[in-house]
């Protein structure tokens, strides 16, 4: 496929130009000819005549030499049919900004169908159909039906939602984002995010990516690719549709747990993708990371010529985990000497609010030569003496002296504050309208933790992955009790010891084998959560517990769950009580298998305290999966208590994650509890799902 030539083509055909100025056709044309696009550029409508000063050829076979991209902007049910000359033309690449396809219904998803055959037929990559179209604003290119084109850049805009990336656009020259390309995917019959990504990695322009996706192809090249390209260009995701409706289908604790958002905020984790929760948040952090140097450290300077927002930015420090660390003593006396003898040279700095710009360009000179500081927040509020134009001005002259010291600013007001704002905007430096917003942006200056899923390549072991399909063959649904211990074996997972018993003497005598205490279980393929149905029964001290607990399970069971089939019960092992957790995994549809681990037993689904990532991982990238859990406390030992086997359960976690990895026909497994004490961990109850 000729991909780089769809963004930056030589020549370009418009398919549908019309001389209506009302149709996209028409707009189309007028901002190729109008918008300084230097390449040769074609009409193509079957009435001929001229457009705008252009001869109209009747077909794109009409048109006299080579043509890089042919943008359709004709009706659904044309578009298949125009592909097809495109392809014998030799069209390299194609944008279909034409709307009525799948989207629509059946009828659309027969023509879409239809465009896919031709375009993978001729091997041509597409951009849409549904689509806005795309912009190149370094090269005057507006293959797109938006108003205009934004200002010349580095970050490359990658939106599902044409609608949502022309408003993004038309917002970037307010708040000084500058573009090296935008690409409106719409349907992704062809060309999706993993394939502009790619092409985002290659271009030279481009040095931050961020993408509005409500779907993802294929989780796995995405997460693939995302690791390789972040390294060097960071990547910013704004996901949409995550809300609870959007929640799996599942049967398991694990599944219930892995809403639609888990197998995303996996990826971004592996990957070290920004993740924004706001379009508000996703702007700004691709014109912070687009136009500041990476924050070295956590250790920040504020400098405010106000006291109350000088105590909100610090409030924002503290919870975005930065700190404030004070001037050299050097510096500190440095400094004093340019300020009055009321203004604080401690961290917060306060000018005070008779400051003039001088002042403030002595105080972030002192913080920017600091070696104890890494970056600076400038506060201003526009007080009656305060020459804000001035102060912004002075700011600038500062970042150009000190380039890999990252400035944001926040000056706060609005008609006062507006030229300085312009000001900054011009020369690169953030403003943010409150403190708590420019501290949570600073923030995310630091690289997020990127695990190196990719580097650190986990060895799939086919042996045993054989071994594991003959205990798992001809099986549908929940794993029968033996099977799942066969299972757990094979991958060295301790399970109680127990049996299952179909008589009550024959319970007595399994729980006399194995000794006392026990536990009875009712075992049925078709009881997933046996709790539910009366089907647990714990701390059985005798041969008449046994006795009676096989009889009342058998009858609640019966009553509960009258069309299961039931196997027996299972008598086990009864351990001392410990601390609770969950491990499990899932395969979910844009990822493949995730891996979870979480505080489990009765507190699982009340407190919904999970990390998942991308299976297989590695017990290192499982023991950072538990750090980010709110129970980590409790692993780490609270009031006296002695540190839990942490490695134990990090290599539990990594286990499964191999065993999914190995057997792709599991579609959930649960241990939920795992029993976890200083010493090691055992899995009380364990359900595999085929």
């Amino acid at each position: 496929m000729h991909v780089m030539s769809l963004f930056s083509p030589d020549s370009i055909a418009v398919i549908g130009a019309s001389a209506d100025e009302h149709k996209v056709g028409h707009l189309i044309l007028r901002n190729l000819l109008t918008q300084g696009y230097k390449g040769r550029v074609f009409a193509v409508n079957p009435k001929g005549g001229t457009i705008l000063g252009r001869q109209v050829y009747a077909s794109i076979g009409e048109v006299p030499g080579p043509i890089d991209l042919a943008v359709i902007a004709t009706p659904a049910l044309t578009a298949p049919a125009l592909a097809e000359e495109c392809g014998r033309k030799g069209v390299k690449s194609l944008v279909v900004i034409s709307s009525g396809f799948r989207e629509i219904g059946v009828d659309g998803q027969a023509i879409e169908t239809a465009l896919k055959r031709v375009v993978d037929r001729y091997q041509i990559p597409l951009v849409g159909p549904n689509s806005l179209g795309f912009m190149r604003p370094g090269i005057g290119l507006n293959a797109s039906f938006a108003n205009r084109l934004p200002q010349a850049g580095s970050v490359a805009l990658i939106s599902q939602s044409g609608a949502l990336g022309d408003a993004f656009i038309d917002r970037s020259a307010s708040i000084g984002l500058k573009l090296s390309l935008f690409v409106s995917l719409g349907n992704k019959v062809s060309m999706n995010e993993c394939d502009v990504l790619e092409l985002c990695e290659r271009d030279h322009e481009t040095k931050v990516i961020g993408l509005y996706l409500e779907g993802i192809v294929d989780g796995r090249r995405f997460l693939a690719l995302s690791e390789r390209i972040g390294r060097t260009k960071p990547i910013i995701l704004l996901k949409g549709g995550v809300t609870e409706k959007g929640r799996l289908a599942a049967s398991s604790h694990t599944g219930a747990l892995a809403g639609s958002d888990a197998a995303i905020e996996a990826i971004c984790e592996q990957a070290g993708i920004f993740r924004a929760r706001s379009t508000r948040q996703f702007l700004d952090l691709l014109r912070t990371l687009s136009q500041q140097p990476p924050l070295l450290s956590d250790r920040v300077a504020i400098i405010t010529n106000a006291g109350g927002p000088g105590v909100l930015a610090t409030d924002a420090v503290d919870r975005e985990g930065l700190v404030l660390p004070a001037l050299s003593p050097e510096h500190a006396a440095e400094l004093q000497r340019y300020l009055p003898p009321s203004a604080s040279v401690k961290n917060p700095i306060d000018v005070l609010g008779d400051a003039l710009a001088d002042r403030y360009e002595h105080a972030l000179r002192s913080a920017a030569q600091d070696q104890n500081i890494d970056g600076a927040l400038v506060i201003l509020t526009p007080q009656i003496m305060t020459p804000a134009t001035e102060v912004a001005k002075a700011i600038v002259r500062v970042t150009e002296l000190y380039p890999l010291f990252p400035v944001i600013a926040c000056f706060m007001g609005g008609a006062g504050v507006r030229e300085a704002i312009d000001v900054l905007h011009a020369h690169g430096i953030p403003n943010y309208s409150c403190p708590e917003s420019a501290i949570h942006v600073f923030a995310s200056l630091r690289s997020p933790r990127q695990e190196r899923h990719s580097q650190k390549k986990i060895a799939v072991n086919a042996r045993r992955a054989a071994q594991a399909g003959r205990i798992l063959a001809k099986t549908k649904g929940l794993l029968s009790e033996e099977r799942t211990r066969e299972l757990l074996a094979l991958y060295k997972i301790p399970l109680p010891q127990g049996r299952v018993a179909r008589t009550a003497d024959a319970a007595v005598r399994i729980a006399r084998e194995i000794g006392y205490p026990v536990v009875a279980k009712v075992s049925s393929k078709d009881i997933l959560h046996k709790m539910d149905v009366g089907g647990v029964i714990v701390h059985l001290q005798t041969d008449a517990q046994v006795r009676s607990a096989f009889a009342r399970i058998t009858k609640s069971v019966k009553s509960k769950a009258p069309r299961a089939r039931v196997a027996g019960i299972l008598i086990q092992q009864s351990l001392p009580p410990g601390n609770e957790f969950i491990v499990g995994a899932l395969k979910d549809e844009t990822a493949g298998h995730l891996v979870m681990a979480g505080l489990g037993g009765i507190h699982t689904e009340l407190f919904k305290d999970t990390s998942f990532r991308v299976a297989p991982v590695s017990s290192e990238q499982a023991y950072r999966m538990l750090t980010e859990l709110k129970s980590w406390k409790l692993l780490l030992g609270l009031r006296g208590t002695p540190q839990l086997a942490i490695d134990a359960l990090a290599e539990l976690v990594a286990t499964v994650s191999r065993m999914v990895a190995e057997c792709p026909q599991i579609r959930e497994i649960d241990l939920n509890p795992v029993l976890l004490t200083a010493k090691d961990l055992t899995i009380l109850d364990a359900k595999v799902v085929m």
